[in-house]
């Protein structure tokens, strides 16, 4: 019933699409590994040589990072959907996120193509202020150089 109620919620999820605005959502482990499948590279039938697009080489490496991540029961996700790239195209971008007793630690963005990092970043954070203002939310452990270059330009940060 719980798996059939996700996917409902997933379904729905990937068609919405609000008009120039973001929605966040926090996920539990087992709701996160379900919800990061749409990351998992398909590769192409090819008789020799790399049988992955150069875009689903990143891919594959967050996705296999993130399920490494996920095998902490306290790792779970906060997943942004609306908005999300600069053609205006809607999506569901997932930051695999570990949740201590006082910290929102984002540790691996999962992002649609040509997403805007540091702007849902810097959503996020509002976000995160203003519904878990009890918990601080660090971008202290997120793994790629890439994305705490986000993570620093979304805070102002030098």
């Amino acid at each position: 019933m719980l798996r059939l109620t996700l996917l409902t919620w997933c379904s729905a999820a990937l068609g919405f699409s609000p008009t120039g605005t973001e929605t966040f959502a926090v996920f539990g482990n087992a709701h996160t590994r379900v919800l990061i499948k749409q990351w998992s590279p398909k590769p192409i039938p090819v008789s020799s040589g790399s049988v992955l697009l150069p875009a689903s080489e990143e891919n594959w490496q967050r996705y296999v990072a993130a399920m490494i991540l996920l095998n902490d029961p306290s790792v779970g996700s906060i997943a942004s959907a609306g908005l999300s790239n600069r053609e205006g195209e809607s999506g569901i971008s997932v930051i695999v996120t570990k949740f201590t007793g006082a910290e929102h630690q984002l540790l691996m963005p999962l992002w649609q193509p040509k997403a805007p990092a540091s702007t849902t970043f810097r959503k996020l954070a509002e976000w995160h202020h203003e519904r878990l203002s009890d918990k601080l939310l660090s971008g202290a452990h997120i793994a790629r150089p890439e994305d705490r270059a986000a993570w620093a330009e979304a805070l102002h940060l030098p």
